[in-house]
Formats: structure tokens, C-alpha cells, sequence
């Protein structure tokens, strides 16, 4: 056995024990699998632990052995279910027509706050809350419907839907690293607001289609700063939602903005904002470019870590959206196309889909649902897609067959 105090807790390390500041001893003991079981520990007084090097292990992206810590180690409080996590869990079929609504009220709400703040009013958290408390609720029913809802993008509201589909992104995250679901509302709403500064960068640098001039750069950098000012400003939000707005763009590395943060300087919280807004930012669709694939996105992050970005976390959030996220737009080995609509939870790699399409037939095909998980399944996925390269309009498609089911 060896000891350690909790400043030097890493994942893959096999927990015996654990100590207080107060030296009292807790029941624990367990596989560290991700940083939010750390935090757990640190939320709970644990300053000294004795681990089991003998046990230590490296950390899978698909492994998660968190459910068996998390029980240990909140034994002694001996906590009931929340209302969220004893609700029923929907079907894709049952929770996308309510997916699609709270999408378009989130977007109304962002388009109501941008025009609250140009007008010289303060922005109503409340609303912003119940939006978050309306993502949170569809997520534990069944998180694949807004993941695929989010997926349908207008290359033309970028700035409305960005923040919307953070924040969503965020509450998946979360609710995978298992966080407590105060927190969890609190990081969905900080993370519709995220971006609220960008209300005051000019139209023609926050609109222009191509690469931004150093001085432009420079203008642009200062949203962040918009942001927190704002929130600062406004009652009722809370420390979590400021963090995650303040420093969503500060990096592992101190090469981040505004402050330069770095390493044990960022937050959990602003650490997973990092990874949740870069990945949406590389896969959206803008007027002037097409998004990048999400397997294109996952390789970035995973590349730019532990550079950029906490590679544990990184991990934790490829493991909790799966590497083909619903409403991604797939090429088989059969040379079909298909829709992703659901993850299995566990086969990152073989969701369940909707085929419909034959590349070299070059015509639609009655739309079939496939669990390429399911051992008698003879297809694979070959790669992830731009429906604009088979002139698909994709929109379409999921607005005929997957919303209309």
C-alpha cells in the first residue's frame, strides 16, 4: 500500500482508503476512472488516501468502472434517487417531437436575450434555468434525441445555436461524469450564456466568412471578457455558470484567454466547457464552411491533449456522446447511407441507425432501422459524412421519416 494526499490522485489508480482533513476515516475503495470521482472525494473533505499500486490500471476510453466507485463511496450517506433518475426512459420515437420543441424555445430565449442586452436590459436567468432544467429532464429521459436535434443545423444561425447545443453537449457530459444535478443545471445554464458577449463584437468581425486579421482577432478574443462582465452584472447566476463563461477558452497549457490560466488554475467546470465548445465549434455549419465530421473533431481534441485540453476529460466525453453521436451522417461498407439515431452504450462504434440511401445505386431506399451492435448484423461503418457530398438534403430526410415516426 502507499499513501498519498489528494493533490496527487490520478485516474487508474485502485483506492484502498480515505482520510479527512479532520481525520476521520470514510469507506472507500474503488478504481479512479474519471476526474469527477476525484472531485467527489474533494467535495467530501478527503485529503489523504492509500491506494494499491498492484491494482493500478490504465483508463480505457470505454471503460467505466465509475458506478462501482461512485456506490463505495457514498455508502455511508446511503443517498435515494432523484425524481430525474427514477423517471421513466423514453424511446427515441417518444422524446423527439419534445427535443425539437425545447430546441426552438432555447433558440427564441437566445434570440430574446441578444435583443434584451442591445436594448439595455438585464437578462432574466430564471428563464435561462427552466431552459436548462428542460434540457436536463430530456437528457435523463433520453439524451440521443436531443444530441440528434442538435445535429440539424441552419448554416445561418451559428451564434443562436452554438450556445444551445453547448449546453446540451455540457449536460450529457455531466450527467456521464455523474456530477450532482444542482451542478448540472448550473453548468447547462452557464453554458447557454456562455456566449452572451458576443452581442457586443461587431457584426462585420463576428459575421465575417473567412479568416479573421490579427487586429480582428484581438476584438473578437474580447467576448469572453463581454461575457463575464454581463454575467457579473446579473442577478441570480451563479458562481459555476460564471466559471464556465468566464473560461471556456483558457487552456491546459496558460496559452488560453482571457487570463491564461493553466493546469490546476481551471476548473473541472471550465475544463469541460473547453472540450464541449471547441468540439461543437469545429463541427457547426457556417455560411462560409461546412462543419468538420464529429470523428474529425474527436481527433483534434484527442491530438491538442493534454496541450490544450484534459485528456481524462477528453476521454470521458468521447465515452458520453460515442464516437458517431446521433444525427451523424454515416457511409457503410454495403456503401449505404444511414442516419445515426441512437448510441450503444456498450459500442462506441455501433449505434443504432437508419439506412437509407445506396451511394452507387445513386437512390433513396425504403428507410431501415439497424442495431450494428447486434451480433447477426453483417454492416459496418466505413466512415462519417457530408450529406452535401451525395447531394442529400439530410434535413429533409429526418423531418419526413425521423420526426414524423
Amino acid at each position: 500500500m502507499k499513501t498519498i494526499n489528494i493533490a496527487q490522485l490520478a485516474s487508474g489508480m485502485y483506492v484502498v482508503s480515505a482520510q479527512t482533513s479532520s481525520g476521520k476515516a470514510l469507506k472507500i475503495q474503488g478504481l479512479i476512472s474519471n476526474p469527477a470521482q476525484i472531485e467527489l472525494l474533494r467535495s467530501k473533505g478527503v485529503t489523504q488516501l492509500s491506494i494499491d499500486p498492484a491494482r493500478q490500471q490504465p483508463t480505457e476510453l470505454d471503460a467505466d468502472d465509475s458506478g462501482q466507485f461512485n456506490m463505495a463511496a457514498t455508502a455511508v450517506d446511503s443517498p435515494s434517487l432523484s425524481a430525474r433518475q427514477s423517471m421513466k426512459k423514453l424511446s427515441m420515437a417518444q422524446e423527439i417531437k419534445k427535443a425539437k420543441a425545447l430546441y426552438s424555445e432555447a433558440k427564441s430565449l437566445q434570440k430574446r436575450a441578444f435583443a434584451d442586452i442591445t436594448n439595455g436590459k438585464a437578462i432574466n436567468v430564471a428563464d435561462f434555468r427552466r431552459c436548462a432544467e428542460g434540457f436536463i429532464d430530456s437528457v435523463f429521459r433520453n439524451q440521443d434525441a436531443l444530441l440528434c436535434i442538435s445535429r440539424m443545423r441552419e448554416k445561418d444561425a451559428y451564434l443562436l445555436e452554438h450556445s444551445v447545443n453547448v449546453s446540451i453537449l455540457m449536460t450529457i457530459f455531466a450527467k456521464y461524469l455523474k456530477l450532482d444535478e444542482p451542478t448540472i443545471e448550473e453548468l447547462a445554464t452557464g453554458a447557454l450564456l456562455h456566449d452572451i458577449g458576443k452581442i457586443k463584437v461587431p457584426d462585420a468581425i463576428l459575421n465575417k466568412p473567412g479568416r479573421l486579421t490579427d487586429d480582428e482577432f484581438v476584438v473578437m478574443r474580447q467576448h469572453v471578457e463581454f461575457s463575464r462582465d454581463i454575467l457579473q452584472q446579473t442577478e441570480g447566476i451563479s458562481p459555476i455558470s460564471l466559471d464556465v463563461a468566464a473560461n471556456h477558452h483558457e487552456r491546459m497549457d496558460g496559452r488560453g484567454y482571457p487570463a491564461g490560466l493553466q493546469q490546476e488554475q481551471i476548473s473541472l467546470h471550465a475544463r469541460m466547457i473547453a472540450i464541449v465548445d471547441t468540439y461543437d465549434a469545429i463541427t457547426a455549419q457556417r455560411v462560409y464552411k461546412s462543419g468538420q465530421s464529429c470523428v474529425r473533431a474527436l481527433k483534434i481534441l484527442r491530438s491538442d491533449s493534454p496541450a490544450h485540453f484534459d485528456l481524462e476529460l477528453v476521454k470521458q466525453f468521447i465515452a458520453a456522446i460515442g464516437m458517431y453521436p446521433p444525427g451523424t451522417l454515416v457511409l457503410m461498407d454495403s456503401e449505404k447511407l444511414a442516419l445515426v439515431l441512437e448510441n450503444n452504450p456498450n459500442s462506441l462504434t455501433c449505434p443504432v441507425v437508419k439506412v437509407f440511401y445506396h451511394t452507387k445505386r445513386r437512390c433513396y431506399l425504403p428507410p431501415l432501422t439497424v442495431d450494428l451492435a447486434n451480433p447477426k448484423c453483417d454492416d459496418a461503418i466505413k466512415s462519417a459524412v457530408d450529406a452535401a457530398d451525395y447531394g442529400i438534403d439530410l434535413k429533409k430526410f429526418f423531418n419526413e421519416f425521423i420526426m414524423q415516426v
